[in-house]
């Protein structure tokens, strides 16, 4: 006979959140209503998880091993009537998140909310955009809401019925098969898609299903500073599924590279090349920014690769506040000097310039 922590693949001292992390992955992998699923591995498993799960068959099982018995008689450490007695509602909930995702109710019987897929999309946008933020219409094909009854899978001017199926419960019984035995479990009506109600007479558009596959022009708002491969979530923007709520849209957006301009954080850097009169003596310049053309001051007796900062002309970091633009010098050394030049430069090298 397997141990049982060998049977759920955990060491002997796992905490209980290891111990229940490990049941239910095997038991979505071996559970006998599923594809591939195996009876005889899910009854092991199942029962490695209920001596493993409670402090005190846990505590017996470690001292006494696979036969061990609270009352002084040895028998097994699995109590094949267990089910019995065991609360799927807070009291066990590894059991309970199981059945929850195979059969689609949660605890109590409440009915877990069908949800459409996300969908995933990439955008580009410019780099001045991406600073200041913008809008960008998209144009999806996907199923949505039936645009001529508005999701509701009746022709516009007709009524509902109760659905006869269901009775207007939006649910009917159905029995499973399990190694519990015959389980009745409560499934949406797959006639009305728990709605309760049918239409009187079906959308044309649609067949009653209150979704169809269209385009549809989505506005997606970039917010200002965003950076390149940030993602936007729109809720509710992706797939819609009869009987139950939409997924998410997800935008990825990629930011096209500036001419001469760089981020870094919430500044921009750039480069300004200028001659070396310019950095012996100083001199202003035009420059292009995000902001159009700014004049910044070059002070005399700048160094190659010094920074100049300008206030204010970064990225947006808040209402009102943004980073700065820092521009890196670099002067340019003159490759042939004529004979003046030459003399002047001499004269100065005389003076320790």
């Amino acid at each position: 006979m397997s141990d049982y922590y060998q049977t759920l693949g955990i060491q002997r001292g796992a905490s209980k959140d290891d111990v229940k992390k490990a049941y239910r992955k095997l038991a979505h992998r071996y559970h006998p209503d599923k594809k591939g699923g195996d009876e005889k591995k899910f009854k092991e498993i199942s029962e490695a998880y209920y001596v493993l799960s409670d402090d005190k068959r846990r505590a017996q099982y470690d001292q006494y091993g696979r036969v061990f018995s609270s009352a002084g008689g040895a028998q097994s450490g699995f109590d094949p009537n267990m089910w019995q007695n065991m609360d799927f509602g807070q009291g066990f909930g590894g059991f309970s998140d199981i059945f929850e995702d195979f059969f689609g109710f949660g605890r109590r019987g409440t009915k877990r909310q069908k949800r459409g897929r996300d969908i995933s999309i990439d955008i580009e946008i410019p780099f001045q955009d991406s600073i200041f933020g913008t809008t960008r219409n998209v144009l999806l094909r996907k199923t949505g809401e039936c645009r001529s009854c508005q999701g509701s899978g009746t022709e516009p001017g007709s009524k509902t019925d109760t659905c006869k199926t269901c009775n207007g419960s939006g649910t009917v019984r159905e029995q499973k098969q399990s190694f519990f035995g015959a389980i009745t479990m409560l499934r949406e009506c797959s006639v009305c898609h728990g709605k309760g109600t049918v239409p009187e007479k079906k959308c044309k558009q649609c067949k009653g299903k209150g979704i169809d596959r269209s385009e549809e022009e989505i506005s997606v708002t970039v917010p200002a500073g965003i950076e390149n491969g940030e993602m936007i979530g729109l809720s509710g923007q992706g797939e819609a599924v009869a009987g139950g709520v939409s997924g998410d849209l997800y935008v990825k957006v990629h930011v096209s590279p500036h001419s001469f301009l760089k981020r870094k954080g919430e500044h921009l850097l750039m480069d300004l090349d200028i001659p070396l009169t310019d950095a012996l003596l100083g001199t202003e310049k035009v420059i292009e920014s995000v902001d159009g053309k700014i004049k910044i001051k070059v002070p005399a007796g700048v160094d190659s690769g010094e920074i100049l900062r300008v206030r204010g002309r970064g990225v947006p970091v808040a209402q009102n506040q943004r980073g700065d633009l820092l521009i890196r010098v670099l002067v340019r050394n003159p490759k042939e000097l004529s004979r003046k030049a030459k003399k002047l430069i001499e004269e100065l090298r005389e003076e320790g310039i």
